[in-house]
């Protein structure tokens, strides 16, 4: 072994290529000393070269230490961002073509992505010109293949590439229904264990179009999201397996960002408005944190990010028209009365330095509640004028730019990105078929029985 690395560094005679021979050597050497995966040691060699990690607080730069952990070293209550030491190339579409901007060395098999393109109808109707969907949903007929119909499963996709590449052995995720949908029809890209909490009052909205997967656990609790929420957080502390991290997983968030590099990509100008209802936030930090990225590609203003939530459930929108960075949720909880109830979020990331607090007050953002009566006009007229089923909570993000019209916050001729985070139900269950999911277990505030099983 040691003579074919000195021969290597003899014939290449340059510097570079001596780095590159004592790369392979050591990947080799790890190899044959662990016994382990050569794909996944070259990984925790070559991740180096890519990003850094940033505290948004501090300031404090850091290695990925690969462990699938999203806090900062100093403890600072702060979001974790990577920074990329090179520029992008982008590629085929799908969110693989922004890998260089991921936080990953390869990709998996998931192919698809963001859909983008220009509103006619619904344009005409509110007299805009320059309006825009990224759309996330299952719509053939548009070139959107997304079969659990949410922009979910872009950042899910990601995300599993990373926690297989960091070699946890499993993760554990709270879910309202768009995530654990995502994980269900994903789950098994990956050779990891997931086990997904999703509340009993919105488990009729997990389904799946075929079988689950044999890595997946599914576990309903009884009670809100808080609880599906800190039973998962405590899942994790009892066993081997790590919490998913929520909207605090940078690789969750960087494949969000790819909207606004897809948006780029395609038309070459970045949205002077950025449109979504949002229940934690993440989505809407995404979009910021992207557009702070092609900065280096180009001169562009920030886009006005415009957040929009479910009425009577509106702790962002409120805080933030308060003028506010503290949110106070209401007491009640929001499954309860919100028709969006995957926004039924009472922990978004809103006051954390470098969340969404950050991202308003750096672009001007504004903040909107609306109705349930709203969502469902909002969903009538977009049926109508763009003859597409959406979802709930894309249409708090319509009836929003409804609003922003009406007060007069864009102009008719801005450049206007709505993010129609889901879409094609009906369209799925006709072409697909879809399947209601049972759960593996159920739990009332108990792990020990779980636990017993999986510790």
């Amino acid at each position: 072994m040691n003579v074919i690395f000195f021969a290597c560094m003899m014939l290449c005679g340059v510097v570079g290529w001596g780095i590159i021979c004592i790369k392979i050597y050591l990947i080799v050497k790890l190899y044959y000393l662990i016994g382990g995966n050569f794909i996944y040691i070259s990984v925790r060699l070559d991740f180096m070269d890519k990003y850094v990690l940033r505290c948004h607080d501090c300031g404090h730069e850091f290695q990925d230490p690969r462990n699938f952990g999203f806090e900062c070293p100093e403890n600072c209550n702060a979001l974790i961002k990577t920074r990329y030491l090179s520029g992008i190339k982008f590629r085929e579409n799908g969110v693989w073509g922004y890998i260089d901007w991921l936080p990953v060395e390869s990709k998996n098999d998931y192919s698809h992505g963001t859909v983008f393109f220009r509103s006619e109808s619904l344009a005409d109707e509110l007299g805009l010109k320059n309006l825009y969907y990224a759309f996330h949903g299952y719509f053939p007929d548009l070139g959107a293949h997304l079969e659990t119909c949410t922009f979910k499963e872009i950042e899910v996709v990601v995300s599993l590439r990373y926690a297989r590449e960091c070699g946890v052995r499993g993760i554990s995720v709270a879910s309202v229904g768009n995530t654990a949908n995502a994980f269900l029809r994903y789950g098994d890209l990956e050779e990891l264990k997931i086990f997904l909490f999703v509340p009993s009052n919105v488990f009729d909205c997990v389904f799946t179009v075929r079988d689950i997967p044999e890595n997946v656990v599914v576990v309903e609790v009884k009670g809100s999201y808080d609880d599906a929420r800190e039973m998962a957080m405590k899942f994790s502390e009892l066993t081997p397996y790590v919490y998913d991290g929520g909207g605090k997983n940078f690789a969750r968030r960087d494949a969000l960002a790819t909207v606004i590099y897809g948006f780029y990509h395609k038309f070459r100008k970045t949205p002077d408005h950025y449109f979504q209802a949002v229940g934690s936030g993440t989505g809407a930090i995404a979009v910021y944190e992207g557009w702070e990225r092609l900065r280096s590609v180009g001169e562009f203003r920030p886009p006005k990010i415009h957040v929009s939530q479910n009425e009577p459930f509106t702790p962002i929108s409120d805080a933030w028209v308060r003028g506010e960075r503290k949110v106070n949720p209401p007491g009640f909880d929001p499954l309860d009365v919100i028709y969006a109830k995957v926004l039924a979020n009472r922990n978004p990331l809103y006051e954390i330095s470098g969340g969404l607090y950050d991202a308003l007050s750096k672009t001007g953002g504004k903040g909107y509640g609306v109705s349930n009566s709203e969502i469902r006009y909002a969903l009538r007229f977009f049926r109508k004028t763009e003859g597409i089923d959406i979802y709930p909570a894309a249409g708090v993000a319509v009836y929003s730019l409804f609003r922003a019209i009406e007060e007069g916050n864009v102009e008719s001729d801005s450049t206007i990105l709505l993010n129609i985070t889901g879409a094609g139900y009906s369209e799925l269950k006709r072409e697909l078929g879809i399947e209601r999911v049972k759960p593996h277990y159920v739990v009332d505030g108990d792990l020990e029985g779980l636990v017993r099983e999986f510790g």
